[in-house]
């Protein structure tokens, strides 16, 4: 009799911890899909099908998806748990139909003076000198250079340096991946080679340096109060903006399409320009700027009087993005929407 019933309890924790397990498809759709897409075709993210999954070893998946790439799109999933990051990699196993590789996670001791000078010569032109690739923190969207599949991977990125190790990466640098672009250099280079490529990579990652923080409090927006009339500051940010080769669009008010036109506020209005070589610049290496654009200055008539203007916070902005090249980007544009304000508040 208690052995049926130690049989029972046993099938019910079974059951429940079955039912408790997560769902790496559900997941995969809920976080990864929006980029990579349900079928792992890629769009804004890289493509996560085809034979380069047999290259990967889970730790490297694992660590991927928890670490992501700082500075580029692909972002650090730490509200995941473990079991919920492994589900995923599972779901990923069954569907590439791949298996995992095993690597001794050993540094391989490479030579990294003789590897820059194969890098140089191999690997530079799409890889970049700095090893962050010429993607420019994009996928295979948008902002990628037609002649590539995808975008170079950024090897010396800090989360793909803590998730591949030596033996993965000289795998992957000597088979190639065709399908990409990438040559197979085992047909090129000898092994010891290879290593000594790998070698010059670890060093490239101890170079990259994170963008500086900024304080928590510090607000998205800036506020600074007008001199001026209403007329007048409309008038001056305008002047301001052509001086410094913005194309101002029409304006528009704030309250525009939330009532009808007869009741709209028109001492509220948002002032929207761009700069179109800089603008291509931007979403040349962040495509996801077309949900956040930062080029709008509000002025705001205020009861008395009082006028306002509102500026984005371009460092606060840009590290939503998790891009550090558009971070760096921003905070140079920062200076430039400060010396605007300076010009129109005189």
């Amino acid at each position: 009799m208690l052995s049926r019933i130690l049989f029972v309890v046993a099938g019910l924790l079974g059951f429940a911890s079955a039912q408790a397990a997560p769902d790496g498809q559900a997941l995969y759709i809920e976080h990864c899909a929006v980029c990579h897409q349900f079928a792992g075709a890629g769009g804004i993210g890289l493509p996560l099908a085809g034979k380069k999954f047999a290259d990967y070893s889970d730790d490297y998946l694992f660590k991927t998806i928890r670490l992501g790439r700082p500075g580029r799109i692909m972002p650090a999933f730490e509200e995941l748990s473990d079991a919920q990051v492994e589900a995923i990699v599972r779901f990923l196993r069954v569907r590439t139909g791949s298996k995992p590789a095993e690597y001794d996670p050993a540094p391989l001791g490479g030579d990294a003076a003789r590897g820059k000078a194969l890098y140089q010569k191999h690997c530079v032109a799409c890889h970049a000198e700095d090893g962050l690739g010429a993607g420019k923190g994009t996928g295979v969207s948008v902002a990628r250079k037609r002649s590539f599949l995808v975008m170079p991977a950024a090897i010396a990125n800090p989360g793909f340096q803590r998730a591949a190790s030596d033996a993965m990466i000289r795998q992957i640098i000597t088979h190639g991946r065709p399908a990409s672009g990438m040559p197979t250099f085992g047909k090129i280079l000898s092994q010891q080679e290879i290593t000594d490529v790998v070698a010059y990579v670890r060093e490239l990652g101890k170079r990259v340096s994170p963008p500086e923080p900024i304080a928590p409090d510090e607000k998205p927006s800036h506020v600074y109060e007008s001199p001026y009339d209403f007329e007048t500051t409309v008038k001056n940010v305008k002047q301001a903006l052509t001086g410094n080769n913005f194309r101002i669009f029409p304006d528009r008010f704030l309250e525009q399409g939330l009532t009808d036109e007869f009741s709209v506020n028109r001492r509220q209005v948002g002032i929207r320009f761009c700069n179109f070589n800089e603008l291509y610049g931007m979403l040349n290496i962040e495509p996801r700027l077309g949900v956040v654009l930062p080029c709008r200055i509000t002025i705001l008539e205020r009861p008395g009087g009082k006028v306002l203007l509102v500026v984005p916070n371009l460092r606060v902005e840009s590290r939503w993005f998790n891009n550090d090249q558009l971070v760096r980007l921003w905070d140079h544009m920062e200076e430039t929407f400060s010396e605007i304000i300076d010009e129109v508040t005189l």
